[in-house]
């Protein structure tokens, strides 16, 4: 796609400042977009299996900064929302319904849009842009996700080691009370190898958890001194439906999906077939092209916009928004989601 398709992912913190900004109904805007207004125009306009656009693909490094820049303004914007919130929070006598809908308008942005940028950040080679993608995950109290996720989660995809991977069975409640506390002791875990193998202690300056717990503590007390204690309950709220938001897309992107141990012993190398993807152009558009997952996986460093569909991966029936309610509901997860899980190991076997 073109640069300014992506611009699509500012709609969900624009359509939540409205909300907290006109109030009432309005609180609710942002809901009714993702969770009604997603899933009609992803089944409407339907999949796009298209390749890497020719322009695209021969774009230079120079050339292509725009697809990046879209990326670095969500941190204001996020930073910006998260203020907004408290100010209307502490100026505004809303009734309970309508701060409810604020603080899930604001979830969705922070965790849905938010998360997704600092997803793709965290994965780039250069450290400042890193550091945009943890500053992101910052505000949501989650910047933990940037170590476990890129040398945890990318190296154990599939396997039982893996606290991201969800067994077939499992449904998404359990798995967000499960995989919450596992990935952020799997943090604590490789980085102190990571610090053990540069002959530091625990307690070095270069230790990443105990910065990202100070500065996480500096965020919260930043916050609570601009707009008091009252607003600080409301904000971890937030802070968790975000990330718990992120967890049920994990949840979403392996259900099911296991890696196999070959006859020398050793695991089988990640391949497409070891994630759940969708071609719904809407919500690709939206995610940054989360849902092209089996591309990530194999190739970590390819950037959002040159992600491609693969041929042998399998498929949701929806986009993203369509299957976080399906997901929320076990249930229904199970029956539409298993039977693919055994059409996905069948097409495998015959790749």
């Amino acid at each position: 796609m073109k640069p300014w398709n992506y611009l699509a992912s500012f709609s969900i913190p624009f359509f939540a400042a409205i909300g907290l900004l006109w109030g009432g109904s309005w609180a609710w805007l942002t809901v009714a977009f993702v969770f009604v207004g997603v899933p009609i125009m992803d089944a409407i306009v339907g999949c796009d299996k298209q390749g890497i656009d020719k322009a695209v693909s021969k774009m230079s490094p120079g050339d292509s900064r725009l697809y990046s820049w879209i990326l670095y303004w969500h941190l204001p914007v996020q930073v910006g929302l998260i203020v907004l919130s408290g100010w209307e929070w502490n100026h505004s006598s809303a009734p309970v319904w309508v701060r409810a809908g604020w603080i899930l308008s604001v979830a969705l942005s922070t965790g849905g849009i938010g998360i997704t940028v600092a997803h793709e950040l965290i994965h780039r080679k250069t450290k400042w842009e890193r550091w945009i993608g943890r500053l992101i995950l910052m505000t949501v109290l989650y910047m933990h996700f940037a170590i476990e996720h890129v040398r945890g989660h990318h190296k154990n995809v599939g396997t039982t080691l893996d606290a991201a991977t969800a067994s077939q069975g499992t449904n998404v409640y359990a798995f967000i009370v499960y995989t919450v506390p596992a990935q952020w002791f799997s943090a604590w875990r490789l980085e102190l190898e990571r610090l053990k193998k540069l002959g530091l202690p625990i307690w070095s300056w270069r230790n990443e958890m105990i910065a990202f717990l100070v500065i996480q503590l500096l965020w919260l007390i930043s916050l609570t001194g601009m707009f008091g204690w009252g607003f600080l309950g409301a904000y971890c709220v937030i802070a968790v439906l975000s990330f718990g938001l992120l967890e049920v897309v994990n949840y979403i992107e392996h259900y099911g999906l296991e890696r196999h141990t070959l006859p020398n012993g050793r695991l089988e190398t990640v391949q497409e077939h070891h994630s759940w993807n969708s071609d719904h152009r809407v919500s690709r558009m939206l995610l940054f092209e989360l849902s092209r997952h089996s591309d990530h996986h194999m190739a970590a460093d390819r950037q959002y916009q040159t992600l491609r569909s693969k041929e042998y991966s399998p498929q949701l029936p929806s986009g993203y928004p369509g299957m976080v309610l399906l997901a929320l509901c076990p249930p229904s997860w199970f029956w539409i989601m298993n039977p693919r899980i055994r059409l996905s190991r069948e097409s495998a076997q015959s790749a």
